[in-house]
C-alpha cells in the first residue's frame, strides 16, 4: 500500500489479520529539502556574512527568498550589517521555500546568533619560564603566535611574595564578566620534588598589573579530611559558570578545577576535581568534587566553551602515556555545582607532533571563529601552535622557539585591549614591541538601549618610510632629492593583504616597496590598503615630493575638486540604508509618514545622513 500524504510518501507492510508490521515513511523531495536544509554551520556564532542562495539545489531545485527580523544586524541578503560590542545578538532569519510541484510557499525560520565585536587588539601570554625560575612572566603578541617578552625579560609577579612554597607554576588567567581578572597558580617549588605541592595561589586584579593574592593550603584548609593528604594540586584553572545560582539568588561564579593526588590511597592517581571560589576569590567554598578521570593520571585540564556547537570542551594531558586528549559536555556541572558534568566523546592525539608535550592551552583568535591549541614541547625548546574551526580537527601552524628572554612553560594566552596593552607596556616597558591597534567600529545605531557598531574594524596602519640606507621614520609626508631611493614599509609588519596604488601607474601587493632613482614622475600620493585577518580594510596615504626642477610637483586643486563633487551626484545610490527615529533608535523599515533619519552607506566608504519628512 502506497499513498501521498501531506508531502510524505507512506509505505506499510501488514501481516494477515491486519496487524501492522512495519511503517516506512519517506519524505517527498521538496520536504526532504525543507526539513533537512542547514542554513549555515556557524549560525550559532556568526562571524562572517552568510551565503544565502536563491535556489536550494539538493534533491530538487527549491526557489527560496530570505527575510531578516532585524536588518540593523543582518540584511535580507545575509550580510552582517552591525554587531553589539562584547555580546551576541539573536536574529530570526525566515526562508520562504516554493514547492514547485504544488506552487505553495512554505516558511521555515532559523535562529542566527551574530557574534559580538571583540574590543581587543593584542594577546598577553602569562607563564613561568623554568623549573629554577618559578615566577610569573608576561609576553605580548599581535597575532597570537609570535611573542615578545615584557619587562626586559624580568618577572612581573615574584613568587616569594605570594606563595607558601615560594614558587608559582602553571598560571591561568580568566577575564571575568564582572570586570575582574582571575589568576590561579600551582603553589610549588620543583626543587623540593614533584610530590611537594600542597595547594594553590588565587589572585585577582582589575588591570593585570596590581594583584590581590591569597593561598589555599590544603593540609590546613581540609584538616581531618583526605584532601589534607594531597601531594599534588596541579595546574589549577578557572572558568566562569554563568548558570551557577548563588545563595543570594544571583547567578555566576568562578569555578576552579585542578588535578589531585593523595598519599593515603583515596586518590591513587591524578584526577580532576572542582570547587567554586568564594565571593572575594580568596578561598574555595566547599570540599573538592570529583570532575573527570580517564582512568589513569589526568592533568593540565583546560576547559573552553564554544558557542558554535554549544559544548564545553575539556583538553588534558595523558600523564605517563603522553599526548593531549579531550572530552566534551553540555554543561559545566549538574545540580547547581554539586555534581560533575557528564563528559563524553573522548578524542585522543590532538597534538600535531610526536614530541613529548604538556600544558595545553586553548584560546580564540580575536574577532575570528578560529581556535588555537598550543602546548609546550618541553624537551625540544619550542611551543607548538595549532588551529581549529571546530575544536575537533587541528592543523599545525608553527613552532615558536623558546629562547633568550622568552622561555615560556605552561601558561595562558589572553586577548587584551589596546588600552590594556598600553598600560602594561608603561608598567612593564617593552621597547622592542610595536602593538597593533584595532579600534571599535563606528556606531551605526542603538538597539535594546545598547550601541550597535559596524561589522568589523580595520587595523591602524603606521606609515614608515626610509630614504636610502637611513633610519625608518613614521611619516605621511616625504620630501626627497632626485635620484634617491625611497622605501615604504608600513606596519603591521606581519600584515595579511596589502594593496598599493600611486603615481606613474605604481601598483604593488607587497608590504614593503622600494622606489629607486626617483624623479618628478614619482611625486604624489601613494595609497595603501591593508586587509586584516578579519577581512576588514584600512587605508593610509603617503605624500612624496621629489625635488626635480625638470618635473616640478603641482598639488591637486582640492578646492575645485570639492566644488565639482558637490554639484555631481557622485555617490550614486547607497548599497545599504538604515532608518532611525529622531532619538537615534533603529527602525525595522522605512516609515510611511512622519519625521525620521535615513543613513546611506556607499561603495566608496562614504556615509550620508538625511532628515526625511513625510506627510
Amino acid at each position: 500500500m502506497r499513498k501521498q500524504c501531506f508531502g510524505l510518501v507512506v509505505s506499510a507492510l501488514s501481516f494477515a489479520g491486519g496487524v501492522l508490521a512495519q511503517d516506512i515513511v519517506e519524505l517527498a523531495p521538496f520536504w526532504e529539502t525543507f526539513y533537512n536544509y542547514v542554513v549555515d554551520s556557524s549560525a550559532n556564532d556568526l562571524y562572517k556574512d552568510m551565503n544565502l542562495p536563491d535556489t536550494i539545489k539538493q534533491h530538487i531545485p527549491v526557489p527560496v527568498t530570505w527575510e531578516s527580523s532585524d536588518t540593523l544586524f543582518l540584511g535580507h541578503d545575509g550580510r552582517i550589517n552591525g554587531r553589539f560590542v562584547g555580546e551576541n545578538k539573536e536574529v530570526t532569519l525566515t526562508a520562504s521555500m516554493t514547492n514547485i510541484e504544488s506552487g505553495k510557499v512554505e516558511k521555515k525560520t532559523y535562529q542566527i546568533s551574530i557574534h559580538g565585536f571583540e574590543p581587543y587588539s593584542n594577546y598577553l601570554f602569562v607563564y613561568f619560564p623554568a623549573n629554577d625560575n618559578e615566577n610569573i612572566y608576561y609576553a605580548l603578541s599581535n597575532d597570537g603566535f609570535n611573542y615578545t617578552a615584557m619587562n626586559g625579560g624580568k618577572r612581573v609577579v615574584a613568587a616569594d611574595t605570594v606563595s607558601v612554597k615560594k614558587g608559582l607554576r602553571d598560571p591561568h588567567v580568566m577575564r571575568g564578566p564582572d570586570g575582574w581578572f582571575y589568576m590561579v597558580n600551582t603553589d610549588m617549588k620543583s626543587a623540593e620534588g614533584w610530590a611537594s605541592n600542597r595547594g594553590i595561589v588565587m589572585m585577582k586584579s582589575k588591570d593585570l598589573i596590581n594583584w590581590k593574592h591569597s593561598t589555599v593550603h590544603f593540609p590546613e584548609r581540609y584538616k581531618g579530611k583526605n584532601f589534607a593528604n594531597v601531594t599534588r594540586v596541579w595546574a589549577p584553572e578557572t572558568i566562569w559558570d554563568y548558570d551557577h545560582e548563588n545563595k543570594d539568588g544571583s547567578k555566576g561564579r568562578p569555578l576552579v578545577y585542578f588535578s589531585l593526588l593523595t598519599n593515603d590511597g583515596t586518590i591513587a592517581f591524578d584526577k580532576v576535581y572542582f570547587a567554586y571560589a568564594n565571593e572575594d576569590f580568596t578561598d574555595l567554598e566547599s570540599d573538592p568534587i570529583f570532575y573527570y578521570s580517564r582512568g589513569k593520571s589526568t592533568i593540565d585540564m583546560d576547559i573552553v566553551y564554544n558557542p558554535a556547537d554549544k559544548y564545553y570542551h575539556a583538553f588534558y594531558k595523558n600523564e605517563g602515556d603522553g599526548g593531549i586528549s579531550k572530552v566534551r559536555a553540555l554543561e559545566l556541572t549538574k545540580s547547581n555545582g554539586t555534581e560533575a558534568a557528564t563528559w563524553y566523546r573522548k578524542k585522543d592525539g590532538l597534538q600535531q607532533t610526536t614530541e613529548a608535550v604538556e600544558g595545553a592551552g586553548v584560546f580564540k583568535l580575536i574577532n575570528q571563529g578560529t581556535w588555537v591549541l598550543m602546548y609546550d614541547c618541553y624537551n625540544n625548546g619550542h611551543y607548538q601552535f595549532t588551529t581549529s574551526t571546530d575544536l575537533e580537527n587541528f592543523k599545525f601552524v608553527q613552532n615558536t622557539e623558546t629562547k633568550g628572554a622568552f622561555t615560556p612553560r605552561h601558561g595562558t594566552v589572553l586577548p587584551i585591549t589596546a588600552e590594556e596593552t598600553a598600560a602594561l607596556m608603561k608598567a612593564f616597558p617593552t621597547s622592542d614591541f610595536e602593538p597593533k591597534i584595532i579600534d571599535i567600529p563606528d556606531s551605526i545605531g542603538v538597539s535594546e538601549g545598547k550601541k550597535v557598531v559596524g561589522p568589523c574594524s580595520g587595523t591602524k596602519i603606521i606609515p614608515y618610510v626610509k630614504i636610502g640606507d637611513g633610519d625608518w621614520n613614521e611619516t605621511t609626508d616625504v620630501k626627497v632629492k632626485k635620484g634617491a631611493n625611497v622605501t615604504f614599509g608600513p606596519h603591521p609588519w606581519d600584515g595579511k593583504i596589502w594593496s598599493w596604488s600611486g603615481p606613474d601607474k605604481f601598483k604593488s601587493s607587497d608590504r614593503e616597496n622600494t622606489l629607486k632613482n626617483v624623479d618628478g614622475d614619482n611625486s604624489g600620493y601613494y595609497t595603501v590598503v591593508y586587509t586584516n585577518e578579519t577581512g576588514c580594510k584600512s587605508e593610509a596615504k603617503i605624500k612624496m615630493v621629489v625635488d626635480d626642477p625638470d618635473k616640478p610637483y603641482v598639488e591637486e586643486d582640492t578646492t575645485t575638486t570639492a566644488v565639482a563633487k558637490s554639484v555631481q551626484p557622485a555617490l550614486g545610490a547607497p548599497f545599504r540604508t538604515f532608518y532611525y527615529d529622531l532619538m537615534g533608535n533603529h527602525l525595522a523599515q522605512e516609515p510611511r509618514h512622519g519625521i525620521y533619519l535615513r543613513k546611506g552607506f556607499y561603495t566608496n566608504g562614504a556615509t550620508k545622513i538625511e532628515k526625511v519628512v513625510k506627510k
